[in-house]
């Protein structure tokens, strides 16, 4: 059966996205490349150089391998074509922090055809979508500036990730569940930060795929357990017959790191950090005996943390728990009513939950909620609003990743271009001229998934509370890069990052709390 020219149309479209962010990528490969870029190389090597058995064994680097095996597999295959490029790039000794022109454009080339995956995720998520509508979505993810500065610049393969999850999402939202739930296990296999999620995947699946009696439920829930089984065999079965599983495990969940992996990390523990240095500081000029900690917020080190001064040391457990109690709001949604059209929801919040509350989260966690909710931000006016300043804050939040003077205007160009681009786009989407115009795609007989209290014909416009929030977000940083080295010159080197850290959290907070009220809210 041949395709129809429409069909065709709407591949060549995106592909044109595509085409234009693969050449400002291919620009960006000289660019800045923090350690994530040995740490891939090194994987390359090892998965390359050892048997299996060895790779989650190996103390050759201090990058020692903690992504669940799909992700080794992955790095297996790649480095078949990185041994014809460049041999030494994959000689576990010879190769340590080794970096070469070829090694380089090699790493960066991966990242960059990784994408396809998420190319073709947002093509099918957004296919019932109006062409204006499409595009705007295409162009908030594809040229998303957090994966130009998380994936391209500091290296990572985030977009690859972040593909298989919205590939799961637009099956659950079609409907098919047992396709959704393979993809997202496959993704857990590639990397087990995704997890947070699992719960939200674990009831609506049962609610909506495992029902229609005891009989038919009880066979779709074996059904779907035999898949993800299946899938969890496939990657862990082989380390499973040499004895490994209790090494891949150790290395996979390395609860010794500390709380934080950098104290700018903007969420909750950055305000419990705060208060305990805070308390740490009085108890020491009220006369008491305390010893303050002596992590800094220059950190970001994999290690340790210090413990704290004052209040009580939160443990691995805690931070479960709290995740857990956060995510439940829309764990009972799901129970209630699973609804296939409000799962991208769900399963952002519980993300923003894990970077909330979670265990020793990276900043650049954010991107796993940021991107799923581009999906959203056209359903209506207050999707957008909300969007436009949570994408804001995401961005400006992973600027400390790029410290180097080189990179300042590329960062500050993209946080800028996107800001102009969803100003435009939501401006001209939500314009309140003409009835329906503000509308989603969503059906009429769908309108029972929104809040009652937004407006789908209201413009789009930010507030003077977002504006102000935003004014301050310029603020923050023309102290941190002229008016402090100005004003204190080399002392108080944290404290630029400080105000970064915790100006940021408390835009995090406020978008956890509009996602809670619109869950809490929506029938």
């Amino acid at each position: 059966m041949k395709k129809s020219p429409k069909n065709n149309q709407r591949i060549s479209d995106i592909w044109w996205f595509a085409l234009v962010a693969a050449a400002l990528k291919l620009l960006l490969i000289p660019a800045y490349r923090s350690t994530d870029f040995e740490v891939h190389r090194h994987w390359l090597a090892l998965t390359h150089s050892l048997p299996l058995y060895h790779w989650y064994s190996d103390t050759t680097s201090p990058w020692t391998l903690d992504y669940p095996p799909f992700f080794a597999y992955f790095e297996k295959f790649l480095s078949f074509f990185a041994s014809l490029v460049d041999p030494t790039m994959t000689n576990l000794h010879e190769g340590l922090n080794y970096v070469s022109p070829l090694a380089i454009l090699f790493q960066r080339l991966s990242v960059i055809f990784s994408d396809v995956v998420l190319i073709y995720s947002i093509r099918k998520l957004s296919k019932d979508l109006k062409k204006t509508e499409k595009f705007l979505t295409w162009a908030l993810i594809i040229w998303s500036p957090g994966l130009f500065i998380v994936d391209h610049m500091h290296f990572q393969y985030n977009g690859f990730l972040l593909g298989m999850l919205l590939l799961s999402l637009s099956y659950l939202e079609e409907g098919r569940d047992v396709m959704g739930g393979f993809v997202f296990a496959v993704l857990l296999c590639f990397k087990h930060l995704f997890a947070v999620a699992a719960p939200v995947y674990f009831v609506y699946l049962f609610r909506h795929y495992c029902n229609g009696g005891i009989v038919k439920g009880f066979g779709r829930l074996v059904v779907m357990g035999s898949v993800v089984l299946a899938v969890f065999a496939a990657a862990y079965g082989p380390f499973a017959y040499y004895g490994q599983i209790q090494q891949v495990f150790h290395r996979m969940f390395p609860f010794g790191r500390g709380l934080c992996h950098a104290y700018w990390a903007p969420n909750f523990w950055v305000f419990y950090i705060i208060l305990d240095k805070l308390l740490a500081f009085l108890s020491v000029k009220l006369g008491f005996n305390i010893q303050a900690p002596t992590a800094s917020f220059t950190g970001g080190l994999v290690g340790d943390s210090s413990p704290f001064a004052v209040l009580p040391t939160i443990t691995p457990l805690v931070t479960f728990i709290t995740v857990l109690i956060a995510i439940t709001p829309c764990l009972i949604k799901a129970w209630r009513d699973p609804q296939p059209r409000m799962v991208t929801r769900w399963v952002a919040y519980a993300y923003t939950c894990g970077f909330l509350f979670g265990w020793h989260v990276h900043e650049k966690a954010s991107l796993h909620f940021v991107i799923p909710l581009s999906i959203t931000a056209l359903k209506s006016a207050e999707d957008a609003k909300h969007y436009f300043f949570l994408s804001m804050v995401s961005c400006y939040s992973l600027f400390p990743l790029l410290f180097e003077a080189q990179e300042y205007p590329i960062k500050v160009s993209l946080l800028l271009l996107h800001a102009v681009l969803m100003w435009f786009g939501f401006s001209s989407h939500f314009s309140g001229s003409k009835v329906g115009k503000a509308s989603s795609s969503v059906p009429e007989k769908d309108d029972k998934l929104r809040s009652p209290n937004i407006d789908r014909n209201a413009k789009f416009v930010v507030g003077w509370c977002g504006k102000a929030y935003l004014f301050g977000l310029f603020v923050v940083e023309i102290w941190g890069q002229f008016l402090h080295p100005l004003i204190f010159g080399n002392r108080l080197p944290f404290f630029p990052l400080m105000m970064i850290s915790i100006y940021c959290a408390l835009g995090m907070t406020y978008s956890w709390i509009w996602q809670l009220r619109y869950i809490a809210k929506s029938r």
